[in-house]
């Protein structure tokens, strides 16, 4: 079975596929239809758009809170036609972006240290850009940060490591082949660190920097995501979630123990007989929720569709962990998948589903709203369009502030009423939820 088939055919995979990752044009107090719908009466707009450049991603100030289980901007990029990929943060004063420019494909990063945002300089080699590639940032011990590079064309693979302002790059980890996850399918985290160890996730493989040189030691399956969590002791938890390798693919998942991967027993998940073409159940995602200090891994049961008469449901799945087993648990029937690249603890012992639906911590489930409408850019059409084409918010990923209830969303905002030519302008957004 190719890699290509299982992340077709998962719940949360198609939902990546079909944009449904998008928050604006799809809440109800957004004003930002995307449907055809006329636009409703003008109004001020309900987020100033300059002072967003400046202000800080999260504040204690009630005004600042989100309310009504909505999202919020909280900060907007100066860059034009361009978004963020990828996002790390360590507290409310020390937050990472990394974005990209849409023709160039070059990278950038912004950085906030709780009084002003900054631009720091690139490592020098990816300054030039031109290749389509898959970000991660990930802090390590303090002040140090950890970005990886892996191109779309051939996944080749790039660490590099900041430490007192300067870029090192790592040595090249030693290769790895296979067609698991390849060509950029891996929804959850694929780049972790700890202290001085770095974990990534190449070609369904994890390569392992000790800090001072790779490995690779395997867990038996191919790899889709890793979560790490600190220890009192400061020795690395990380955590690997998956698929077997098999014809009909089950969850697999382990910890990191003793600079060794411990397979962990892991739910199975089996259709009735005559079982559809081409089952599998994978796991895409995992994460870690300091409050509870559980687990709670994403994925989808699912086969090729289409190919008998009698089909059985597919469905999301839900794993979460307390102490040493694996439990499913039940979630409501969405009609469409989730992202699980943005699924994220809230802080209060609840999870965000994706960015677009939370569960509570006593297992009750509802929708986020959008953020607020920003302001058309100067080159919105004159006189303003009949039909309102909305405003989506394209989340890349999210993070929880340690130690707080918010949880931070980045990625881009497409105007679609400012164009005339389908090429609608797009600005690297920052966004804010606060649970309660």
């Amino acid at each position: 079975m190719t890699d290509s088939l299982i992340t077709r055919r998962t719940l949360i995979g198609a939902a990546a596929a079909t944009g449904a990752f998008a928050l604006a044009g799809c809440g109800k107090g957004n004003n930002a239809g995307g449907n055809g719908k006329k636009r409703p009466s003008s109004g001020a707009p309900s987020t100033d758009a300059t002072r967003l450049g400046e202000l800080p991603p999260a504040a204690d100030t009630a005004s600042a809170r989100s309310t009504g289980g909505a999202w919020r901007y909280t900060h907007l990029s100066s860059e034009q036609g361009a978004s963020y990929q990828a996002l790390s943060v360590t507290s409310r004063d020390d937050l990472w972006l990394l974005g990209t420019r849409t023709q160039s494909f070059t990278p950038f990063l912004e950085y906030w240290d709780g009084k002003r945002w900054s631009e720091p300089a690139m490592p020098g080699e990816l300054i030039a850009g031109g290749r389509r590639s898959l970000w991660a940032l990930a802090a390590g011990a303090s002040g140090q940060l950890w970005l990886a590079q892996r191109t779309v064309d051939h996944e080749q693979l790039a660490v590099f490591h900041r430490k007192d302002g300067a870029w090192q790059r790592l040595p090249d980890p030693p290769a790895v082949e296979g067609n698991h996850m390849s060509g950029g399918a891996t929804q959850g985290a694929w780049c972790v660190a700890s202290g001085a160890h770095v974990w990534v996730v190449v070609h369904g493989e994890i390569v392992h920097w000790n800090g001072e040189r790779w490995d690779v030691p395997t867990p038996g399956f191919p790899v889709a995501a890793l979560t790490v969590a600190s220890a009192e002791d400061g020795s690395p938890r990380v955590w690997a979630a998956g698929s077997t390798d098999e014809d009909y693919p089950q969850l697999a998942t382990a910890r990191w123990a003793d600079g060794a991967w411990q397979r962990l027993d892991t739910p199975a998940y089996h259709f009735p007989e005559p079982v559809p073409p081409e089952a599998a159940a994978v796991l895409e995602t995992i994460v870690h929720d300091p409050v509870s200090d559980r687990m709670w891994a994403l994925g989808g049961h699912d086969f090729n569709h289409g190919e008998v008469e009698e089909e059985p449901d597919a469905e999301t799945i839900v794993l979460t962990r307390e102490g040493d087993a694996w439990r499913k648990v039940s979630i409501p029937d969405f009609g469409r998948g989730l992202t699980s690249s943005t699924t994220v603890p809230d802080g209060t012992g609840g999870l965000l589903l994706d960015s677009r639906m939370r569960r509570t911590k006593d297992g009750k489930v509802h929708k986020l709203r959008d953020p607020g409408r920003l302001p058309e850019p100067s080159e919105v059409p004159k006189p303003k369009r009949k039909y309102d084409f909305g405003q989506p918010f394209d989340v890349a990923t999210t993070r929880l502030i340690p130690g707080t209830r918010t949880v931070l969303a980045v990625g881009g905002v497409t105007f679609n009423n400012s164009s005339d030519t389908g090429d609608a302008p797009q600005r690297p957004a920052l966004a804010r939820y606060d649970a309660s």
